[in-house]
């Protein structure tokens, strides 16, 4: 039926018009197929116990600070991210996580998801890159502008996001040349992260196997705090 028709029939009165708000929600089918989280989060070792105390430490000041968490893959930085998140998540903040590639996006919405959402539903992951429809990012924007969801996993241009009382910007493998935004208008999502987290007064924390030679001269030249 074309729009004119439906008009000419709500006009008439044989026929309703109503607005309904139908949310997508990106990966919702699929993130389980990711790297599972459980729920329990298990027990440090004595390098993350450190690495989460002074995580912890520079979120308790509620002030902008940039701390370089410097781990081996397979050192368990990722449970390092969860802890800082669910604290920032219990004290009602924002968070946006961000990754190199598109393609990292479903296993880190899975672990996400997996984690928070089990722990409370309130902890909605939203998705946001550019591959998405939309539709969908519409969604996801409108999940995070009123405060629905309050974390947001995504390529570079989720730094952008509209997230409410912003206390955290994770960046994954932050040495990667794949937060440089080639076309116009160039920037360094990892650069941004750090700027945004300044101009709320958030923690940006950095983790890389092998950090770039930007952050360790931002970590010599006192910066940035240093995790090993």
């Amino acid at each position: 039926m074309s729009p004119e028709s439906a008009a000419a029939l709500i006009r008439r009165g044989l026929a309703q018009e109503e607005a309904q708000r139908v949310e997508r929600v990106a990966y919702e089918d699929d993130w389980s197929k990711g790297e599972l989280v459980v729920t329990a989060p298990p027990e440090l070792n004595p390098d993350q116990a450190a690495a989460v105390t002074a995580v912890e430490r520079a979120l308790a000041e509620k002030k902008f600070a940039t701390c370089l968490l410097h781990g081996v893959t397979g050192s368990g930085k990722t449970e390092v991210y969860l802890r800082a998140m669910e604290r920032v998540l219990r004290a009602g903040g924002g968070v946006i996580f961000l990754v190199p590639e598109v393609a990292l996006t479903p296993q880190t919405v899975g672990r996400l998801r997996g984690r928070l959402e089990a722990v409370a539903p309130s902890h909605r992951c939203v998705v946001w890159h550019s591959h998405l429809s939309e539709g969908e990012r519409l969604d996801g924007w409108l999940a995070l502008a009123t405060g629905e969801a309050r974390v947001v996993v995504g390529a570079r241009s989720a730094v952008f996001a509209p997230v409410g009382n912003l206390q955290l910007i994770v960046v994954d493998e932050e040495h990667e040349p794949a937060y440089k935004q080639d076309e116009m208008p160039r920037y360094h999502g990892r650069d941004v992260a750090v700027v945004r987290a300044k101009m709320a007064g958030a923690v940006c924390l950095l983790g890389s196997a092998t950090p770039s030679l930007e952050s360790f001269a931002n970590v010599e030249s006192g910066k940035y705090r240093y995790c090993p």
